[in-house]
């Protein structure tokens, strides 16, 4: 009979978690508990479950100006341990929403309720600092950071509170220091292009020196979408989980109104559940997961279970499947952000009507666009990407317009 140490440990992880909106209105109701029931069947055979906390738990209204700030009840750390949730990374652009004191709050909470948390701190020390876990005789050691490209707040230092950047030598530094203690070092980052179906080159290359400094798992947040694995060299890498749990956002601030209602989209994830031996890495299962409308993550069944594996299905073999990662996303954002906004004005009425509807304003566009060509072309800032996000990019760039159906109709674009 095998015994208990001989057991591989099994891990399962999730996407991002956030907790705004409709999640304070169950809080107030007093249902929130009942949100995460079919995730704690779902969690209840795991040794580790782990995902990405992207919202402090406080209710503090001390939040960062100018940016859209997102928090969460105190009362979803007791949730989300009785839900089987044991290691949550707060290495996000989110998680100073509410300052310093918010974070410490958040930490405080989850550490009471159970759940370790790396990935931001007080400091430096503590955002950088490894979880060491041991389950059925297999050590596990993990570490959160935060890519610099999603904007969070100024990253910890030695005195002032913030998450752990994405800083490639210093955390593969920490990787070498972490592997000779445990048997699988995995690392939880916040990275990449929102939306997008694939990672950056600039992904791809850091995964590839992390398996080479003997990373076991590399799993990904931020894109609210799902992305593809990559399994190699006895490592895997899931470059997004997507979201576990989300709301819409209506901000409005005096420079700009950011509205983002949810959408199928937001609501397709899957739950990645792994066997970690102790001299590798088995892949069991990717179960998809949907986001019911009361928003509770629950299993996707039938058509949109099969529609879920498909996406995942696709984005591996497109991911596998291009050779030159810094040529796709290239020619993708020029697509979407030059030759899009030059096609639709060349197709939008005749010559005459160009001439007559001429506006000053449509230098500035010519110039923006000849600009973003040219630093998607010349440029070699992982910067130049962040340009393919329609949702979330507020550059004044000009819009694909639906095609003018009459002469004297008031113009739609942007000049």
């Amino acid at each position: 009979m095998q015994q208990a140490s001989d057991q591989p440990l099994i891990l399962c992880a999730f996407g991002d978690l956030m907790l705004h909106g409709r999640y304070q209105q169950h809080a107030d109701a007093g249902t929130a508990a009942s949100l995460f029931g079919p995730l704690a069947a779902l969690l209840a055979g795991a040794d580790l479950a782990v995902g990405n906390l992207e919202t402090p738990l406080t209710r503090s209204d001390t939040s960062r100006t100018n940016k859209l700030c997102l928090r969460g009840d105190p009362i979803y750390a007791g949730h989300l341990a009785a839900a089987g949730v044991s290691v949550l990374s707060l290495a996000n652009n989110h998680c100073m929403d509410f300052g310093a004191a918010a974070l410490a709050e958040t930490r405080a909470l989850l550490r009471r309720a159970g759940i370790a948390c790396t990935g931001a701190g007080a400091d430096i020390e503590e955002a950088t600092a490894p979880i060491v876990i041991e389950r059925r005789g297999i050590r596990v050691g993990l570490l959160g950071a935060c890519d610099p490209l999603t904007k969070p707040a100024p990253p910890a230092t030695a005195s002032s509170a913030g998450v752990a950047p994405l800083a490639p030598e210093a955390l593969l530094a920490a990787v070498d220091a972490l592997r000779p203690q445990v048997s699988h070092v995995i690392l939880m980052l916040h990275w990449g292009l929102e939306y997008s179906p694939l990672p950056t080159p600039e992904q791809v290359r850091f995964a590839d020196a992390a398996r080479a400094h003997g990373v076991s798992v590399i799993l990904g947040h931020h894109s609210h979408c799902i992305q593809g694995l990559d399994q190699r060299d006895g490592a895997l890498v899931a470059y997004s989980l997507a979201n576990l749990t989300d709301d819409g956002v209506d901000l409005k601030t005096p420079e700009r109104h950011y509205l983002a209602p949810l959408t199928d989209l937001d609501r397709e994830s899957f739950l990645l559940r792994l066997a970690l031996h102790k001299d590798r890495v088995e892949l069991l299962e990717t179960l998809p997961l949907w986001l019911d409308d009361d928003g509770r993550p629950t299993p996707a069944t039938g058509e949109r279970a099969d529609k879920i594996g498909a996406t995942l299905a696709k984005c591996t073999a497109q991911l596998t499947g291009t050779g030159d990662l810094e040529a796709h996303w290239a020619d993708s954002v020029i697509e979407r952000r030059v030759a899009g906004p030059l096609l639709s004005w060349w197709r939008d009425g005749g010559l005459w009507d160009k001439i007559r509807r001429f506006r000053p304003g449509q230098l500035v566009s010519a110039w923006l666009l000849l600009t973003t060509y040219l630093k998607v072309r010349f440029s070699r800032s992982e910067e130049r990407w962040l340009l393919y996000n329609e949702r979330n990019d507020t550059r004044p760039m000009p819009a694909v317009r639906e095609p003018r159906r009459e002469s004297g109709a008031a113009d739609a674009g942007a000049d």
